[in-house]
């Protein structure tokens, strides 16, 4: 009997990638960025670092070997420990709202109060925008545990869940209308003191709202299709799975202390989302919104009341990550267990499980965190001779193709380094120049030019982010039990499109003054 291709496990494959990078890591030469006087990136190819600093020209290439494949995501845990004890605590608050029924119930009147279609709708649009204003990526999979279950219960499958987060989110990302870790970070390396934050915004709100307006259609259509015939589904036939599949929501009753459990839950999620909005960038008459947010904090700090709460030490609005998500996490699933009365061992016993559970994922986000290790940084690595190469490939490119090759261009780097601020770090003094000159003499002059460049860049990089075998993917799949072949052919289909759209979109901005 012939036997048919399986697709490994999600752990499997981050491997795989994990032993290409490594050989890789035996022909292609590292490099080096410094930054000059002017503050102007330069990449020194086929350099690195010396103990003191300094560059080593024709360093050549820094190979690893097996103790380094499999020290890689060791290190790779310690790395990212502060998403892994995120994704922990809260699949441990998430198995104690779960215990009390509060989340079965929630589900179920979620389902009754609203469609399919309009919860669709109202997720990504809530996905999108978080995405779109502080970038949200890595944080995800603490969503998905509570999302996929959901729209299992309201009768669509696993992958239904996954596109509404993460369609939602990167196409969010790619359009980065206020997103200071994207935008901002390119506008500061570009080092034009006419671009700010708001340059090009008009182009990104089109953009945002096209984007997201046929990444519903198109995840409505399959959801849809999947509802009316479940053998329709991409993951007919696979064992896939969630937390709550094998419950019947809509059957507990929403109580009293439910209704308090979920609002804890709704507060916290509004808590974080206050935390991560990056209020520094917003003005508000001679200041900016981060002063008005935090008054309450700088205002007890000091007193009596702010040693007791712990003010000194609490991370300020605006400027949060991990850790404050995480804490958070923990003291909802206190609260949640004080109101439902639950005694001290059955909490420890349920959110111990709860945690047990995603240890999965985060194995899967340490061998992820391995190939950034064995890629480099943005500053040193064989990431940045990638980039030195490309870079040279788009400086020869002409004024009508610039669009389309820098939207090439950031799809092959974001191959091998996806942290949008390190990118934008290196890439946009090189390629800010370059749109600055190949622009001057058109229509949209060279400001339009490097405002045109912020999107391609965006769009680019993210689209990228949106398919690959990282940790926010990877994990995502590894909870649904959705392979990669499947995930990656299915989100193809979706983001292509909306990709070629965007990439025609930027083309004619310049053209019809919306630069």
């Amino acid at each position: 009997m012939k036997k048919t291709f399986k697709m490994p496990s999600a752990l499997t494959i981050v491997m795989i990638f994990l032993a290409i990078v490594a050989v890789l890591t035996w022909f292609v030469p590292t490099s080096v960025v410094t930054t000059n006087d002017a503050g102007e990136n330069i990449i020194h190819f086929n350099a690195a670092f010396d103990a003191d600093g300094n560059i080593i020209q024709n360093a050549g290439t820094n190979p690893v070997g097996l103790w380094d494949f499999f020290l890689a995501p060791i290190e790779g845990f310690i790395s990212a420990a502060d998403i892994a004890i995120t994704i922990l605590i809260s699949g441990g608050f998430l198995a104690v709202l779960n215990s009390t029924g509060a989340l079965d119930a929630g589900i179920g009147g979620l389902v009754k109060r609203f469609k399919g279609n309009t919860l669709i709708t109202i997720l990504m649009f809530v996905f999108a925008l978080m995405g779109t204003v502080y970038g949200a990526w890595e944080e995800l999979p603490a969503y998905a545990i509570v999302i996929i279950p959901l729209f299992v219960s309201a009768g669509y499958d696993v992958v239904t869940g996954m596109m509404v987060i993460l369609i939602g989110a990167t196409v969010g990302n790619m359009a980065s209308v206020v997103n200071p870790y994207s935008i901002g970070a390119a506008v500061a390396a570009i080092g034009n003191d006419e671009l700010s934050l708001g340059s090009g915004i008009t182009l990104r709100l089109l953009l945002f709202v096209v984007m997201l307006a046929m990444g519903i259609f198109s995840v409505i259509k399959y959801a849809n299709k999947v509802k009316k015939n479940p053998d329709l589904s991409c993951v007919a036939g696979l064992d896939t799975h969630t937390a709550l599949a094998e419950t019947e929501s809509g059957n507990t009753e929403l109580t009293g202390r439910r209704k308090a459990s979920l609002a804890v839950f709704i507060i916290m999620i509004l808590i974080c989302i206050i935390g991560y909005i990056p209020w520094g960038s917003i003005p508000v008459g001679d200041g900016t919104a981060y002063d008005i947010v935090n008054g309450l904090q700088n205002a007890i700090s000091g007193s009596f009341l702010g040693n007791f709460v712990g003010t000194d030490k609490f991370m300020p609005f605006g400027d949060w990550y991990f850790n404050e998500f995480s804490t958070v996490w923990l003291i909802g699933a206190i609260v949640v267990a004080v109101i439902n009365r639950m005694g001290e061992k059955q909490f420890v016993s349920v959110f111990a499980e709860g945690a047990r559970d995603l240890v999965g994922v985060v194995l899967v986000l340490a061998a992820s965190r391995g190939i950034s290790i064995f890629m480099g940084s943005s500053e040193e690595g064989m990431s940045i001779t990638f980039i030195y190469w490309i870079q040279n490939i788009l400086s020869s490119v002409p004024l009508w193709a610039f669009v389309v090759a820098g939207i090439l261009v950031y799809l092959l780097i974001g191959i091998f380094l996806q942290s949008t601020s390190g990118v934008a770090g290196i890439t946009m003094p090189i390629f800010g120049v370059l749109a600055f000159t190949l622009f001057a003499s058109s229509s949209a002059g060279s400001l339009g030019g490097q405002t045109v460049l912020l999107s391609v860049f965006t769009c680019g990089i993210n689209f990228v982010c949106g398919h690959y075998p990282e940790s926010t993917n990877m994990g995502i799949c590894e909870m649904s039990g959705v392979p990669y072949n499947v995930f990656i052919k299915q989100w193809a289909k979706i983001l292509v499109p909306i990709l070629v759209v965007a990439a025609v979109i930027i083309s004619i901005a310049p053209y019809v003054g919306i630069v």
